[in-house]
Formats: C-alpha cells, structure tokens, sequence
C-alpha cells in the first residue's frame, strides 16, 4: 500500500500537472507546456484583434496567453480566445483535394488534378457563357493579402464579374451608412474611447456576450458612465446597464429620429460644430419634426418619461459614444437607422473627440481588410469601378491593361444567388465560407447551388455543409498555418503568423491562389505577388492618398513593433501612442 502511495505522488501525470516558473514573463506553467520562445500575433475569431502570446516548443504552437502590453486587450483573452489553437487540431479538417466522381461521391485527388479540374471547368464555363457566368464567394476571415490577392486574380487575371464576401452579411449597412455621411467606410473610433466617455449608447448590441474584451474596456472607464441601451431583448448588456430600453422590434428608426426631434426642442444642437463640419441639417430637421414624443411613445413601446430621460441623458453627457452591431446592421431600415444614430451623434457634436463617436463594431475579425481590399463592391482601398479615372490609377499601379478592369461594380452576395437560381451564374467559387449554413434561408441556398454546373469549396473543413455539396474541395490552411494582416473594428492592423503546419496537403489560401493563376496561365500578372508582405507593399500603394493611407507602415515588423497600427498612416506620419 505505501509503494502505490508514493506512486500516486510522483507519477506521470503528477509530473505532467506540476508547475515551474515558466519564464518569458509567463509566470508558471505545466512541466510539459514550457516553452522555448514566444512569438505574438492578433487572434482570429473576431473583429476585436487582440494579441496573442504563442508559446513555441521545437519550432510549433504548444500553447497561448494574452499579450500584456498590447492597446486593445492589455492583457486579457475571451474564451475563444484561449482556444484559438483548438481548431487547429480538428478532426474533421480538409487535409486532401477532393473532387466528385461518376458515382456522385467525394474522392481523394492530386493538387495536379485538383488544379486541372478547377481551371478546366471555369474556363469552360467562361468561355462558353462570359465572364458573368462566373463568380466567388469569400470571408472576412482570411488575411487582407489573401483576399486582394483571390479579388485580383479572380476579376483581373480570370475575368470574372461578380465577386462578394459573406462580409456583406453583416456590414454592408455600417459600410453604406459611412459612405453616404462621411464619404468613406471609416469607423471613427478607437477602443480608448470605451474608457474615456461619460455616456455609452449601445443599440443592438450585447458586447457583454459577442465582444467581452470590449466589454472589459467598458467596465474599466473611470467615469462612472451611463451605459445606456437601446434593445428589444433583456441581454446581458442590457442587464448591467444604467438604463434599459425595451423597445419593440423594429421601432429603432422611429426612436432614433424622435430622439433628434426631441434634442432638438430642449436645445442640445452643437450649432458650432454643424455649421463647421456638416450640411444639410436643415432637410433633418425637418424630416424629425414629424417624429413627436406621444407618436414615438405609442410606436415603440416606451414610455413618454423614458424617452425624455435617454435623450436628457444624451444632452447632459459631455463625452457621448453610440456604438452598434447586428442588432442594427441587420435589422429592419438598417442603413436609414445606421444613418440615424450617425446624425445623433454629429447633430450633438460628439464626434472626433476622445470617448465620442457613432460607431459601428465589426463581426468577423478582418471584416475591415475585405471592405477595403477585397476587391468586391468597390476597388482596392475603397476606389469604384464606375469611376474611369479610378480603373486607369488602378491599372498603373498594378502593371496591367486597364481594360481588364471592368466598368460596373458586379453583383453582391444575394443577387450571385439569385443569378444562380435563374440560370446566369453557372460557376461558384466559395472561399473560407459556408452559405449552405449560415446565409438566410440555407436550405433554399442548398437547393440553387445543385443548378450550377461547377461548384469550388476551399475550406479547413472538408465537412461543412457547403463543401458536401461540392464538385471539388480545395484544402486550405487556418489561422496559425499562415502569415498576413487583419484590420480590426478601430482599424487597427495586426500581424498573424505561421505557428503551425497545415495537415496533410492542405495549403495557405495564398499559396492556393498562385497555384491558380500558375496554372490559369496569368501568372505573370502577379509575378510581384510572391508573398504575403509583398502583397501588402502593394496595398499600400492602392492606399495612397485615400482616408485609409497606410503608407506610412514600413512592412510587418513596424506592426509588430507598434502593438498594430490604425489607419490612415501616411508615409511621413508618426505612429499615435496616446
């Protein structure tokens, strides 16, 4: 008995569990989880962007914590967070091209055949029906390099027409509602401003849940804020707030402009700064003076005291932030409601003030780098495709024949569905994405994908429902298996890199890409295009000169160096530590 007794204290999982001082200012840690070295690099679940310490052990990730010192999460992690390596290791990963045989089943290729196969039946269906017979779907989960690179090869080296990202989904409404107020999707905000207002309006949205980090940045403002929040569900955010208002569905907009009609009668117009920084307000207060407190009382559910308490709130505040997600974006009049909570915040000058800003609070974590560089409802670095002058800077600075760029913007995300179902679209190409489970009404989008003739899924997974339903699956490398940048909700851009080899004959969607154009035969056209940093050379000369400059980023260590940098930084510019 005394032998299994000693046993049981020394034996291997004891030696397994006990922990040493870990160095690296990791404090202490598992015998077996020591690591060799560290190295940092932003997660890649949501639009956050928090950094990540990974510890290396023989060259590979054994295991992460939160960067300490880096300006959006100061050292904390979500849940997701801490299990970022975990997907990595998933037993249902893509590790082997699969393509459809005659007996309708999914078999194991080569990457020879794979490549023959996709180029094959695009170029069939290209050459027989047009450009417009053709067209990808992609993510905001991939680097910005990889989606300039797809956008790129896929409408200037393959002639495809329409091209969009299941971005579109979630962000086309704060995209829109940006362009049409300020002229560019420009989110106005830097997490700092969490800490730094004496008012938080949040409408739609519940980032005690979707954003804990943010969330965090919340609870740490010294200012015993208002935490005001505008939802027809008791969230968790709405549970902690200073003040919930329950609204009924789809009242937001009617709220939003009987809120401005009311700021205005108790006179809480920042007149200074609309007559500097605006126009048009006088259309808009003409539209809200139709909005009055007893018709917005009886349409939204609220009472008449509640209304007049949150807009009071608003006027007193002297630091005020709107900020809003899903809830708005894709809610009902989401762009109109968008807009509205924009003019809130310009028609009380909170705007361009630390802890102010009508801001909107991207979902996927590099939903940004696809609005701005995917090359899919507007032009790299937000330039449009209607607009000639833009087709010809674009064209000089890539090195190619403007007449490879088309002159209209192509279809969005619904209508490439649509154009499936009536015939048009005979080839897709899914990238890092799966309609079949997540678009609206995923068993009508199952059914219209069995009318195309040729169906491309590329993917870590080769059992999502999507890639089930495909003619070939291209396996594709995560988040930890290659290197590029994402761009964050505050436009910060952050590094990640390559801890971890991809199973198997999966590749980096990179890699895939140069495979494509190599054996498309327009591999010459993106010759400058050989790595990822290059690529984001590239950017950001589609960047100068445009509110989202990033010229001023010498290359991927500057990034690191800095804890990411926000845009615009243009060349000259010095990097904002405040």
């Amino acid at each position: 008995m005394i032998d299994k007794l000693l046993h049981a204290r020394t034996g291997p999982l004891t030696d397994r569990l006990v922990q040493q001082p870990g160095g690296l200012n990791l404090g202490m840690l598992p015998k077996r989880l020591l690591p060799e070295k560290t190295t940092s690099m932003v997660c890649g679940f949501c639009s956050t962007g928090c950094s990540l310490d990974v510890h290396l052990r023989e060259g590979k990730a054994a295991n992460l914590s939160a960067t300490t010192n880096y300006p959006v999460n100061l050292g904390m992690a979500c849940p997701k967070g801490w299990e970022a390596l975990t997907p990595l290791a998933a037993p249902d990963r893509a590790t082997t091209p699969l393509v459809r045989n005659d007996s309708g089943e999914l078999v194991a290729c080569t990457w020879d055949d794979a490549l023959a196969t996709f180029v094959g039946k695009m170029k069939s269906v290209i050459h027989e029906h047009g450009g417009g017979a053709a067209a990808w779907l992609g993510t905001g989960q991939m680097p910005s390099e990889e989606l300039a690179l797809l956008g790129a090869l896929a409408r200037f080296g393959m002639g495809m027409h329409h091209g969009d990202g299941n971005t579109r989904q979630c962000m086309a409404t704060a995209a829109s509602a940006y362009k049409e107020c300020f002229g560019f999707d420009a989110p106005p905000f830097t997490y700092a401003d969490f800490e730094e207002s004496d008012v938080l309006v949040f409408v739609g949205s519940n980032p005690c849940i979707a954003h804990p980090i943010m969330w965090q940045r919340v609870m740490r403002n010294p200012h015993n804020p208002d935490i005001l929040v505008i939802d027809p569900r008791v969230t968790e955010t709405a549970a902690a707030a200073t003040e919930h208002y329950p609204i009924k569905p789809k009242s937001d907009l009617v709220l939003l402009y009987g809120l401005a009609n009311l700021l205005i009668r108790i006179g809480a117009v920042d007149q200074d700064f609309l007559g500097q920084h605006t126009r048009g307000f006088a259309d808009f207060e003409r539209v809200v003076a139709e909005f009055p407190l007893l018709a917005v009382s009886e349409a939204t559910g609220l009472g008449c005291d509640a209304i007049e308490d949150l807009a009071a709130r608003i006027a007193r505040g002297k630091r005020v932030s709107f900020w809003w997600t899903m809830g708005v974006n894709q809610g009902h009049q989401a762009t109109r409601t968008a807009q509205a909570i924009i003019a809130l915040a310009l028609m009380t000058g909170n705007i361009g003030r630390p802890g102010t800003g009508a801001n909107s609070i991207t979902g996927q974590c590099n939903a940004m780098g696809s609005r701005l560089f995917s090359n899919t409802a507007s032009m790299f670095g937000g330039l449009d495709f209607a607009n000639a002058d833009h087709r010809h800077e674009v064209a000089e600075i890539l090195g190619i024949d403007v007449a490879r760029i088309q002159n209209f913007q192509g279809l969005a995300y619904d209508q490439i569905i649509e154009a499936i179902d009536a015939g048009q679209i005979k080839a897709l190409w899914i990238v890092a994405t799966n309609p079949a489970h997540s678009w609206t009404r995923s068993q009508r989008f199952a059914e219209v994908v069995k009318k195309l003739d040729f169906l491309v899924v590329q993917d870590m997974y080769a059992s999502t429902e999507t890639a089930q339903l495909a003619d070939l699956v291209l396996p594709a490398a995560g988040w930890g298996e290659k290197e590029g940048t994402f761009i964050n909700s505050e436009r910060r851009i952050g590094v990640i890199k390559k801890v971890a080899k991809a199973p198997g004959a999966a590749m980096s969607d990179f890699r895939i890409f140069q495979l494509i154009a190599d054996a498309w035969g327009c591999c010459e056209m993106f010759a400058e295009w050989d790595s990822p940093e290059a690529v984001f050379r590239i950017m950001q000369r589609l960047s100068t000169g445009r509110p989202c400059d990033i010229t001023g980023i010498d290359g991927f260590d500057m990034l690191e160096r800095e804890g990411g940098v926000q845009w615009p930084l243009p060349f000259g510019q010095k990097v904002d530590c405040a």
